[in-house]
């Protein structure tokens, strides 16, 4: 009998998994990415023409926790991925929304991770611009309202929520999503963000392929 997947394996292979997508030109990971004001993270992100998410859960995780996520999910991303060990491959089918793809890694006879496509990730139709503006810091907010011209007077007063709700409701919800993907991938990585930046609690590990292939 093999012994239960922990999450750091999981993680390692989903690394391995997603490193040749990485080395698409403009493509990025993001470890840990908060949503709507940090009120969630999600254990991987890949942001290059789409914007993707991966979800872990261990054998030793429950859905818990994931059961009121999903919604917060279902607001942001492109497409969402739940990975998870054997254990959770049955409840992942019952529980998860059918347009969420499903991934399994297991340990095989020789102890080596595979990583396997168990449903593929479908186009996510229930995005809400205000939910995908919050990825955005309020000077990328800034950027983007200046260069769809809706820049107000005044704007560097408000708050960064409020320069969110603007983009949400002047902005097309494809408009919106190519800005916060290209204000993604021209993050700086942690240590170079300027001191003044307000934080919003969420840890933001920015990586390129060669990054990102040097954590597997």
């Amino acid at each position: 009998m093999t012994p239960p997947l922990t999450e750091v394996e999981i993680r390692q292979r989903v690394r391995n998994h997603l490193s040749r997508r990485l080395a698409q030109p403009r493509t990025r990971a993001f470890e840990e990415l908060g949503i709507e004001g940090g009120s969630s993270r999600v254990d991987v992100v890949i942001v290059g023409k789409s914007i993707d998410a991966f979800e872990i859960k261990s054998d030793f995780d429950n859905f818990n926790r994931l059961r009121n996520q999903i919604h917060a999910y279902n607001r942001v991303f492109d497409t969402v991925t739940l990975v998870t060990g054997p254990t959770h491959v049955i409840p992942a089918h019952l529980l998860m929304p059918s347009w969420w793809g499903i991934a399994c890694v297991a340990r095989s006879e020789k102890s080596r991770l595979t990583y396997k496509v168990l449903r593929k990730a479908s186009k996510n139709l229930l995005q809400n611009p205000r939910s995908l503006a919050t990825l955005l810091w309020k000077e990328e907010a800034l950027l983007t309202l200046a260069a769809y011209d809706s820049l107000p007077p005044k704007s560097h007063r408000a708050t960064r929520a409020e320069l969110q709700d603007r983009l949400a409701t002047e902005l097309s919800l494809n408009s919106l999503r190519a800005s916060v993907a290209q204000h993604l991938l021209n993050r700086q990585p942690p240590t170079a963000r300027p001191p003044s930046r307000p934080d919003d609690g969420s840890l933001h590990l920015g990586a390129s392929y060669s990054d990102f292939r040097c954590l597997v």
